[in-house]
């Protein structure tokens, strides 16, 4: 499992950004228009979530399909899970509702990602018992947030089509949903960048 911002030396883990240190309001909308996030896009989350609300489990069940394919990338997320939940990726009790959640409050709160400020809260000030590094060691490699955000995106194609959506308004809802995760990935980065970097 990667370690956020390896770098050569003693100062690799305190070179990480305070996980309490979200990033401010403005910070956050200024990538919203970066990524040209608009007011369509959000009435697009809006509907992909009336589409999905009864499919979460199916969607969940594509998504850890698609991990399965991949032994390393199962490897790392089933650990994560394990350290942060005590749980396995096996869609038990408690990887189900945290889907859905974070489902949920992509679809219908995108400019107000209040899972991710829970994140950054779990992992804010570390004490003596619970340093950086072993914090970081949670987290799973951000090379694998990056790489899932289109597959993510794709899987969820087939729900899509089942519900007899014209091709514009499925692609309207695949964009807005990957924009959204994209600006998921970027905050989440600075879990992982030193400050000055991010």
């Amino acid at each position: 499992m990667n370690n956020p911002a390896q770098l050569v030396g003693e100062d690799a883990v305190t070179s990480v950004v305070a996980p309490s240190d979200f990033p401010a309001a403005e910070e956050i909308e200024l990538l919203w228009r970066i990524g040209l996030f608009s007011l369509d896009d959000e009435r697009a989350l809006r509907r992909l979530w009336r589409v999905l609300k009864g499919q979460t489990d199916d969607y969940l069940d594509m998504v850890l399909g698609m991990v399965a394919a991949y032994p390393a990338l199962a490897t790392t997320l089933a650990a994560t899970c394990r350290e942060n939940l005590g749980d396995s990726m096996d869609g038990s009790a408690t990887v189900r509702p945290l889907f859905r959640k974070w489902l949920l409050e992509t679809c219908l709160t995108p400019r107000d990602p209040s899972w991710l400020k829970r994140l950054y809260s779990l992992y804010s000030n570390p004490s003596s018992e619970r340093p950086m590094q072993a914090i970081s060691a949670k987290l799973p490699g951000f090379r694998y947030l990056i790489t899932l955000s289109f597959p993510l995106v794709a899987t969820l194609r087939s729900l899509l089509v089942g519900a007899d959506l014209a091709h514009q308004e499925i692609e309207r809802m695949q964009f807005a949903f990957l924009k959204a995760i994209l600006l998921q990935v970027a905050l989440l980065s600075k879990l992982y960048v030193k400050e000055e970097v991010w």
